[in-house]
């Protein structure tokens, strides 16, 4: 019997060639999207799993409270060492600290500028099991001037040399560097990416004392080990009286301490996908993508297990005379059920082969898209083997319980002399699961052109400042001992149209300062700010409105006084009328302000302008920005790298454009979106192909229909409209119920950016319009097909 039963599955899936390959190949895909979207969940989801101690490994952060909302993923320098004399459910603390700016290494005649760099403590391997390939775990970060590497940085430097023991040059700060240790980096995806590792006893080279005993520098990353993760709950219970102890004793009042900050522990397996505060060890994920892409897997699934039903019903019918004599002859409703299972099942099967062919294809391009290194052999693991076998069952079981339930409920007497019961729901049913996949494909639509608006306002979007043309080169060392020279040539330059110096570029973390009025009468008493140091011309560089007062006077090479211009929000936030002229205290420097400037958005888009102070600190700044000529860029680019690398041959030579810069920031968003247009062109495709067969297949059946009113004298027009008209009703109903869900959605995802595009009437009429226009060209083939069939063929098929 189950012989039989495979060769008529065989002998229908060579019959129905077109339906067959239409059922196998939309299985296919949706299978391969929801294989590659299970595998980026997945790789999401094991960030910082494989650490031994996860379960009971935290980062300390630090919340601001009343008007400053501001969450910190850094702390004091001392706070945890503090934590571990003071509570005794802490086991051990590990710290970071990021150098800044970037450091030049160098080995021999390699050099090149490193970003991924943290001062860390000599515990690290322990609490975060780092793997050492070459050294001493325990005391490879003991000793002052102590490196450790990664392998990749190990080859970078020394080749095939054995690094242990080699001395790497920090070339701004002439500091030698030990090489004591060489680790891999781990099997599991972690937000901890790094290149080198400096011992923190090192850092004393880099930070005066003073500075590492301050309370309120918040620039460390502290993670605490507790002893047990029942410890949890006691240790946030004494959390707020140690903060109080703490910060009272660096002479704050427990009033001011209660009501300026908080303390709080997150897990570390919770930071890639839930933390999203300032310094954060490198840019996270989001939950909320986790769900976005889940929800798309399940949908594509769905859509292409109605496609398998739509089509199994409708060539149901072609079995109808098999069906009736198979119950003639004794057969059950359960073996015909069972019968039409099997069937639907090597299907699927058949489709799950074809979907791993296509996963192996198309994962490097995947990979290329997400950023992410899966690999076709992870599939061999038992827990991923097991979701896609549980995925085939589940997949068959979603689509063919209903056709085979509806295959056998046929009576045997209409079946055998092939006649359609008109009344049947089976037709209702169809029309019903068209407007489901179709409303599915519309809302994925809808959300692609939504976030395609988003980032095209991210990306366009005028920032108060001219990013265009500029161009950033990193000032190292002893470039600024041949500073004055460079000048000169820069403004001999015809190429070049302006330049200036600053210490941050538009796009990069902004120190924070307190800014103290002088002024008796000012409303209050302390605001915090972002600060940043630039000469003279920044304001005319980047083209930076000037509202009031003037912009900075050169006081080359001596600060006689020192000056500050302030931004809109700034001046709103102090509430003085006449903020020019004033004195204030910024950070240790008392200065006066000389200028307004209108608001611009040095930060991302995803928060709003806050509060800025540009200080006249030409000594203090990173980076010398080039107003390059319109057609001139290249030009400038290798002018200044000439003239840089002539004054100081040492230097390593790194720059940027400033808007590819501030493009950078977006980087999430960005594949995002090119994930999401990618399966939401999936979905539409499986859902063409289902609607391709199911139209086929109703012009078959009207076949002769068609002839008769041909010869009756209807155009090919009429036939095509007759054809393709109810389905594009189904189409249009479909977009009318998607538009209220999709909105909403959209609404509440454009929501969590402080800059947004609004969702007017063009989104609603295009993405209908885009739905009707593909339905339109898979239903219209078909159609036309069968209005300009011969009506005598036409009238002579079975």
């Amino acid at each position: 019997m189950l012989t039989s039963y495979f060769r008529i599955a065989w002998r229908n899936l060579r019959k129905n060639t077109l339906f067959s390959v239409i059922n196998i190949l939309g299985l296919a895909v949706g299978l391969m999207c929801a294989m590659l979207i299970i595998f980026h969940v997945k790789e999401e989801l094991r960030y910082d799993k494989g650490y031994t101690k996860a379960d009971r490994l935290f980062r300390l952060n630090l919340h601001g409270q009343g008007e400053d909302t501001r969450q910190w993923a850094a702390t004091a320098p001392t706070i945890g060492l503090q934590m571990a004399r003071e509570l005794p459910e802490v086991a051990a603390v590990t710290r970071f600290y990021r150098p800044y700016p970037n450091q030049v290494l160098s080995y021999a005649t390699n050099r090149f500028e490193e970003k991924q760099g943290f001062f860390a403590d000599a515990n690290v391997s322990n609490t975060f099991d780092l793997h050492f390939v070459k050294g001493d775990a325990n005391t490879a970060l003991t000793a002052t001037d102590a490196i450790v590497i990664t392998e990749e940085m190990a080859h970078k430097y020394f080749g095939q040399q054995d690094p242990l023991g080699k001395v790497i040059m920090d070339d701004v700060a002439q500091l030698p560097l030990k090489v004591t240790g060489v680790v891999s980096k781990p099997a599991f995806p972690t937000h901890l990416q790094f290149d080198y590792l400096l011992s923190m006893n090192t850092l004393q080279h880099y930070v005066d004392q003073n500075t590492l005993e301050r309370r309120t520098w918040n620039a460390f990353y502290t993670y605490l080990v507790l002893n047990s993760r029942a410890s949890l709950a006691s240790i946030n219970d004494k959390l707020l009286n140690f903060m109080v102890r703490y910060y009272t004793a660096g002479g704050e009042t427990a009033g001011e301490v209660l009501a300026g900050r908080k303390l709080s522990l997150i897990p570390v397996t919770d930071i890639h996908l839930h933390s999203n505060m300032e310094k954060e060890l490198g840019p996270n994920s989001s939950i909320t993508y986790v769900y976005v892409f889940s929800i798309a897997a399940l949908f594509i699934l769905l859509i292409a297990a109605v496609n398998f039903i739509n089509i199994s019903t409708a060539q149901a019918f072609n079995r109808m005379k098999e069906i009736g004599l198979r119950k003639v002859i004794g057969a059950s409703r359960p073996q015909l059920m069972r019968q039409f299972l099997g069937e639907s099942f090597i299907i699927t099967l058949i489709a799950a082969v074809l979907a791993l062919l296509m996963f192996a294809l198309v994962l490097p391009v995947y990979n290329n898209l997400s950023g992410k290194q899966l690999r076709i052999d992870q599939l061999l693991s038992f827990t991923n083997l097991g979701i896609l076998i549980l995925s085939v069952v589940v997949i068959g079981l979603l689509a063919s319980a209903y056709p085979a339930w509806f295959v056998s409920s046929f009576k045997p007497v209409p079946a055998l002399k092939g006649k359609r019961d008109v009344a049947s729901p089976v037709y209702t049913v169809r029309k019903g699961l068209i407007i489901f996949q179709f409303a599915i494909s519309v809302f994925m639509i809808f959300s692609a052109l939504v976030m395609y608006r988003q980032l095209q306002l991210f990306h366009h979007k005028h920032l108060g400042f001219d990013k265009e043309q500029q161009i950033a080169v990193t000032m190292y060392g002893n470039m600024w001992e041949h500073f004055g020279s460079l000048m000169h040539d820069l403004q001999q330059n015809s190429g070049i149209a302006n330049f200036t110096t600053t210490s941050t570029l538009p796009g990069e973390r902004f120190s924070i300062n307190n800014m103290v009025p002088l002024n008796a009468a000012s409303p209050v008493q302390e605001f915090s700010v972002r600060a940043m140091w630039a000469n003279e011309t920044l304001l005319a560089t980047l083209n930076i409105p000037l509202l009031a007062g003037r912009d900075f006077q050169s006081q080359f090479p001596n600060i006689q006084h020192h000056e500050f211009i302030l931004n809109e929000a700034a001046v709103k936030n102090l509430g003085m009328k006449e903020p020019l002229g004033q004195s204030f205290i910024l950070d240790t420097d008392t200065g006066t302000v000389v200028g307004i400037i209108k608001d611009f958005n040095f930060a991302s888009l995803h928060a709003p302008i806050e509060p800025l102070v540009i200080q006249y600190k030409p000594f203090r700044t990173n980076y010398l920005v080039v107003k390059a000529r319109p057609g001139k860029a290249e030009q400038t680019l290798q002018f200044l790298e000439s003239k840089i690398r002539a004054l100081s041959p040492n230097a390593v030579f790194t720059y940027t454009f400033l808007d590819d810069k501030l493009n950078r920031l977006y980087f999430s968003e960005d594949r995002m979106m090119q994930l999401f247009r990618v399966f939401s062109f999936f979905a539409i495709f499986v859902s063409c192909l289902g609607l391709f067969g199911v139209s086929a297949y109703a012009s078959q059946l009207r076949i002769k229909e068609v002839g008769i009113r041909k010869v009756l004298g209807a155009s090919a027009y009429n036939v095509t409209m007759l054809l393709s008209g109810n389905f594009m009703k189904l189409v249009l109903i479909a977009t009318l119920l998607s538009w209220p869900l999709a909105w909403w959605t959209m609404n509440r995802w454009l929501d969590s950016f402080a800059y947004r595009v609004h969702i007017d009437v063009s989104i609603f009429l295009l993405s209908g319009v885009l739905a009707l226009l593909v339905a339109l060209l898979t239903v219209g083939g078909q159609a036309m097909k069968a209005a300009f069939m011969n009506p005598v063929k036409s009238l002579k098929m079975e």
